[in-house]
C-alpha cells in the first residue's frame, strides 16, 4: 500500500509539473515581447543583413530600452517614451572607402501599431511625397521614414548625394519586407471621417493631446470647410463615465483659461462651446467618445464642424 501511495504521489507531482510548464509556455507565447519574430536579437540580425556591398557597420548594431534611450537620442527620448517605446535598434553604416559617407538606421519597437503610428504621425509634415512602403512612408531628401505594424523606422543620411538616396531606398525596401506586421488596425484611422480630410493630417497622441494632460488616447485631423481648415479631435475613453469626467475637465480648463462656456443643443446634438479668447473650441460627448473642433475663429463654423463630426461617428 505504501508503495502504491508513493507511486501516486510521484505521478501527481509529475502531472503538476507538466501543467506548470504548459502554463509558463502559454504565458510566454501570449507576451508580444517574447515573440521570436519581434525579439531584439532578430531585429539586430535584420539590421546587420542590410549592409550593402562595399559598406560596413561602424562598431556594432546597438540596442536600447526605454530606460537608457537617452544615451542614443538625448533630448528626444521623452517623445518616444510618451508612446511607451519598448526599444531601439540602431546601426551606422559607412562606405568602406570613405568614412565620410554614412547612413544611420533606427528601428523603434513601439509595442503596438497605434503607438508606432503616433510617433510616425507626429514627425511627419503634410504635403510630403508618400512612398508605398509598410503601412505608410515618406522621404525627405535622402532620408526615409516608415511605419509598419509596431515599428517606426528612420533611415537618415548625412548628405543628399544621389548615392545616399539609392542606398537608403534599397535599405528601406529590404527592411520593410523583413519586418512583420500583425495587421492590427489603428482605431482612429478607421473611425475619423475621410470626407474633406486633409491628406496626411491625422495624428495620434497617447497623452497630452493639445497640451492638455487629461486628453489621452486622442486623434487629431484637419478638415476643409470651404476655404477654411478646421482642426478636429476625437478621444476614446474606457467608459461613458470616464468620458463624462473628461468633458468636465475640458469645461474646467475652458472656464479657467477662456472667456466663457456655453451649453447648447443644435439639431439634436448637445454641445459645449468654449470661448478661448480669439478662437472657439466646441466639444461633445458621444458614449465613450469625446470630440469636437479646436481653435476655430468663427463660432458658427466651429459649431457646424463639431456637428458634422458627431454625425459621422458610430453610435457608442
Amino acid at each position: 500500500m505504501r508503495f502504491v501511495k508513493s507511486i501516486r504521489i510521484v505521478i501527481g507531482l509529475a502531472l503538476l509539473m507538466v501543467v506548470v510548464v504548459a502554463c509558463q509556455r502559454a504565458i510566454r507565447q501570449a507576451t508580444p515581447q517574447d515573440d521570436p519574430a519581434t525579439s531584439p536579437a532578430r531585429l539586430a540580425m535584420m539590421v546587420a543583413s542590410l549592409t550593402p556591398e562595399g559598406w560596413e557597420i561602424y562598431d556594432r548594431v546597438m540596442q536600447f530600452t526605454a530606460g537608457n534611450l537617452y544615451e542614443q537620442i538625448d533630448g528626444r527620448a521623452e517623445y518616444y517614451i510618451a508612446y511607451d517605446v519598448i526599444g531601439l535598434t540602431f546601426a551606422s553604416f559607412d562606405k568602406s572607402a570613405d568614412n565620410n559617407i554614412s547612413l544611420n538606421v533606427s528601428i523603434y519597437d513601439m509595442g503596438t501599431p497605434t503607438n508606432a503610428f503616433g510617433v510616425f504621425s507626429g514627425e511627419r509634415s503634410t504635403g510630403v511625397a508618400r512612398l508605398e512602403l509598410g503601412r505608410d512612408a515618406y522621404s525627405s531628401g535622402a532620408n526615409y521614414y516608415i511605419w509598419k505594424g509596431r515599428y517606426y523606422v528612420q533611415i537618415v543620411a548625412l548628405d543628399t548625394l544621389e548615392i545616399f538616396k539609392q542606398v537608403g531606398l534599397d535599405m528601406a525596401e529590404k527592411l520593410t519586407s523583413l519586418l512583420q506586421d500583425s495587421g492590427e488596425p489603428v482605431w482612429g484611422l478607421t473611425v475619423l471621417p475621410e470626407a474633406n480630410r486633409v491628406p496626411q493630417s491625422v495624428q495620434y497622441f497617447l497623452v497630452d493631446a493639445m497640451g492638455l494632460d487629461f486628453m489621452r488616447n486622442t486623434y487629431m485631423a484637419q478638415y476643409t470647410k470651404g476655404d477654411v481648415v478646421v482642426t478636429a479631435f476625437l478621444s476614446q475613453r474606457d467608459s461613458q463615465e470616464t468620458a463624462q469626467a473628461t468633458m468636465a475637465e475640458y469645461i474646467e480648463y475652458a472656464n479657467r483659461y477662456g472667456e466663457g462656456v456655453n451649453s447648447l443643443t443644435t439639431n439634436g446634438v448637445e454641445l459645449v462651446s468654449c470661448d478661448m479668447n480669439e478662437s472657439y473650441d466646441v466639444v461633445f460627448q458621444k458614449g465613450k467618445l469625446v470630440g469636437g473642433v479646436s481653435m476655430v475663429e468663427d463660432q458658427s463654423l466651429a459649431i457646424q464642424g463639431a456637428i458634422d463630426l458627431w454625425r459621422q461617428l458610430p453610435q457608442e
